[in-house]
């Protein structure tokens, strides 16, 4: 495939993906029986001594409150319903009725959450233990490491509660992740010696950042914007480190692991496409994609640790 077929790829990929946020829509918040049951169930919230008004400790923890009580519990007295008789499920306030454990709303999703940020500590582990820390592209992978750790810690706290400031905090991570990768493509490509160069760009790159976050926790938050914004810049990532790739794959030989990595991470997303009831209440395609990106955490750290050690070797040989 050219450069350019490449890039007409990722084009019609982005257009795809934009249209999730122009149909995410949900209709089981709106439907009659379920706003019978919130109208009753709202009602007892009043009586503070007995359940819903008065909660289980491990309910409080993760700070359920009475209101959130009601939702939950007429979701699924809605679905239950739904399931019985035949019918559809519903989506409720956008998001699919999932079966919480001990307070965790999305439990598949927290657990692979935590793989992809274990996969990115043992990834650095390894990659430390091999590289000499005087390597030009030690720091700026350090970087990387812990705004990727960062970003799935934030991944976890959304799916274990699903509250204003978590998904806020979750979606910076995710964008904060992905403009890492790019800056880290830039230092790779100019080169480390071009410190002011890769300061600029890394000025740059922390301005969008806080424009975007900005944007939306104080003027707007816009799902739409959000998503388009992720994914144009996560379509500049991968077709940045392909043509890395193009350019050095006769001398590089590993570099197979970068091109292969990134064109299965962001083929996976297809996987949001793929939208369906959650299975057994807490397996829906957005928990499968956290599951299959797991092993590519790790896997990069390898073409990482590859790249070191060529570059150690031809400086030597200079």
């Amino acid at each position: 495939m050219t450069c350019f077929g490449v890039v007409k790829y990722f084009l019609l990929w982005t257009l795809l993906l934009c249209i999730i946020s122009w149909t995410n829509g949900s209709s089981g918040d709106r439907s009659e029986p379920f706003q019978r049951c919130l109208t009753r169930c709202l009602g007892l919230c009043k009586r503070n001594n007995a359940y819903p008004g008065k909660l289980p400790v491990y309910l409080m923890v993760f700070g359920w409150k009475c209101s959130d009580e009601c939702k939950y519990t007429c979701m699924h007295k809605v679905t239950q319903r739904a399931i019985v008789r035949g019918w559809k499920i519903e989506q409720f306030y956008g998001k699919w009725p999932f079966i919480r454990l001990l307070g965790i709303q999305e439990p598949a999703s927290v657990f692979f959450s935590v793989g992809n940020g274990l996969g990115h500590y043992f990834g650095w582990k390894m990659y430390k233990n091999h590289v000499n820390p005087n390597y030009s592209m030690y720091n700026t992978w350090k970087l990387y490491y812990w705004i990727s750790v960062n970003a799935w810690l934030w991944s976890t706290v959304f799916h274990t509660r699903d509250l204003v400031w978590t998904e806020r905090l979750d979606y910076f991570g995710a964008v904060s992740l992905i403009l890492a990768s790019i800056y880290s493509y830039f230092v790779r490509t100019v080169g480390s010696k071009h410190v002011w160069r890769c300061r600029l760009f890394g000025l740059f790159i922390i301005t969008l950042f806080c424009c975007h976050c900005g944007y939306l926790s104080f003027i707007r938050f816009d799902y739409g914007y959000n998503m388009k914004a992720s994914v144009t810049v996560g379509v500049i990532n991968v077709v940045g480190w392909l043509s890395w790739c193009l350019k050095n794959w006769k001398n590089r030989p590993y570099v197979w692991k970068c091109a292969f990595i990134n064109i299965s991470l962001f083929c996976l997303v297809a996987l949001e496409l793929w939208d369906f009831p959650p299975i057994w209440g807490t397996l829906d395609a957005h928990a499968i994609w956290h599951l299959t990106t797991i092993p590519f955490c790790y896997f990069w750290y390898s073409f990482l640790l590859d790249d070191a050690r060529h570059d150690e070797k031809s400086s030597k040989v200079l």
